[in-house]
């Protein structure tokens, strides 16, 4: 039986927490893929602290933290309106960071995000999410494919100071 997830809005507080699973998560996901210098030169820029305070204080963000036996397993950071990174559906919701710790994946805490992110759509009267995903991360793609999302466009996103192509894909709901 899997241990149980809880999720729980990031309080501004907690913005030490946030910056370093953070920068773990990415690291993780994208050092045994990138070059190092294009992904701490990206992580320099998105995770400072004042980034990061100033997307919790949005109000069109919302960021949570996901929970293994009172730990942080993941985390969750969706969008809407103005705060949405592409303007190709400006009446959809936004899934920008959806990210789980390595050692905790396969205890299906990217599911239970996955569902905070759609309920939250949901209840919110969205009726489309959409995300960006690397074209190599295929792991990330067969995801979000169980979820029904689908591939619906491209775009570039940059890591660091190198061009690399993200696809674009959306879930009706």
């Amino acid at each position: 039986m899997s241990p149980k997830v809880s999720i729980r809005p990031i309080q501004t507080d907690e913005i030490d927490q946030l910056i370093k699973i953070s920068k773990q998560c990415f690291h993780q996901t994208f050092d045994p893929w990138r070059a190092l210098e294009d992904v701490n030169t990206y992580i320099q820029r998105a995770y400072t602290r004042e980034k990061l305070l100033s997307e919790l204080k949005t109000t069109t963000s919302k960021m949570f933290f996901a929970f293994v036996d009172n730990q942080i397993a993941g985390y969750l950071k969706v969008n809407w309106g103005s705060s949405q990174t592409e303007n190709n559906w400006p009446e959809a919701f936004e899934i920008q960071r959806i990210y789980v710790l390595k050692q905790f994946q396969g205890l299906h805490v990217g599911s239970a995000l996955m569902h905070k992110a759609i309920s939250m759509a949901k209840e919110e009267h969205f009726h489309r999410v959409w995300l960006g995903v690397w074209e190599h991360n295929d792991k990330a793609q067969k995801f979000y494919h169980y979820f029904g999302f689908k591939i619906e466009d491209e775009h570039t996103f940059m890591m660091g100071d190198t061009a690399q192509r993200d696809l674009m894909m959306v879930k009706d709901i």
